[in-house]
């Protein structure tokens, strides 16, 4: 049984899908059997072989040692041999479990910036992204940029996309689909948000919802409900601020602008800019109305700069903001 066990757990081991108790009972069993190093070996060996058909069960024993006995060491071959007799059949079945899962299972790669944090990184295609704070990616390795171009975002990006005839850069954000061939431009879909925005700086994209499309020009952006049913979308021109920026990408300055924002909306983007979370005393300080430009201040400076033309009070502690009348 335990022999079974030392099986599942190197398969489990090596396609990197085991658990920290399960990698420590692992170990356990291997430190008891006198023979570890050899399963071990083995199990590696079966792993990184090239993948091929099963072929049927009255030759999974041979099939399995010609591939693997060309990478065992000689001083290794009589131990493996006596124990591949033992443990052939659970090899063969692990074996094709293993091309099956390899073969069916897409690798998905995850990158993300931490709460108050931002990272810019470079896709397999050649695309750049900056993550805005508290951001999620990802997308399927194998084929991208050769077969397709999709990812998974949660939280706010800035992408400038690679141009790649015959494959589209596709992004699923929320409800919305974001489909491009060569441009730049900025998509925030963070959770809890009341509404999906997409900023095009250049180039042009097509924004789905349903059944219903819109097409993005230069400098307009489109807002999505993210809490309503039908395709309802928003779509504006924007204007440049004082320094000939469009101010839904001053993120990526490190600049967090407001315009005539209430108290509760810009406490979301602080929120997402500070890692902090906001409390209220009373709806009334939530209404209150701001609008200006947070560059390198702290959270404490910030505040005290927005009491320059509201009043209220604040206490910070730790990562909690508590305002009061």
């Amino acid at each position: 049984m335990s022999n079974d066990r030392i099986w599942i757990l190197l398969g489990k081991q090596f396609s990197g899908d085991i658990s920290p108790e399960e990698l420590s009972e692992l170990e356990t069993l291997l430190k008891d059997d006198p023979e570890a190093a050899a399963s071990r070996e083995l199990a590696a060996a079966i792993w990184q072989a090239p993948m091929q058909e099963v072929p049927p069960a009255h030759d999974s024993k041979e099939r399995i040692w010609e591939a693997v006995s060309p990478q065992l060491q000689p001083s290794r071959r009589r131990s493996v041999v006596r124990r591949l007799a033992a443990v052939a059949a659970a090899a063969a079945v692990l074996t094709a479990a293993w091309v099956l899962w390899r073969s069916t299972t897409p690798a998905v790669q995850q990158l993300s910036s931490a709460p108050g944090g931002k990272s810019r990184v470079v896709l397999p295609d050649g695309s750049t992204v900056w993550l805005n704070s508290n951001t999620q990616l990802s997308y399927e390795k194998n084929g991208f940029g050769k077969q397709h171009r999709e990812i998974t975002l949660t939280g706010e990006a800035f992408f400038d996309i690679s141009k790649s005839e015959g494959i589209p850069f596709i992004i699923h954000a929320g409800k919305v689909n974001i489909r491009v061939l060569g441009t730049a431009f900025n998509v925030k879909a963070y959770t809890g948000d009341s509404a999906i925005s997409t900023t095009l700086v250049r180039g042009k994209i097509a924004v789905s919802f349903g059944e219903k499309t819109v097409v993005l020009q230069p400098e307009e952006k489109l807002m999505v409900p993210a809490t309503r049913l039908a395709p309802v979308f928003q779509q504006k021109h924007l204007e440049k601020d004082s320094s000939g920026q469009l101010r839904e990408i001053s993120w990526l300055n490190n600049k967090l602008a407001f315009d005539n924002e209430t108290f509760a909306g810009l406490a979301v983007k602080m929120k997402q800019w500070y890692g902090v979370t906001f409390y209220f005393e009373s709806a009334n300080l939530q209404q209150l109305r701001f609008s200006g430009i947070i560059d390198t201040e702290s959270i404490e400076e910030a505040l005290k700069m927005l009491q320059l033309s509201r009043h209220f009070n604040f206490r910070v502690n730790g990562k909690e903001v508590h305002i009061s009348n």
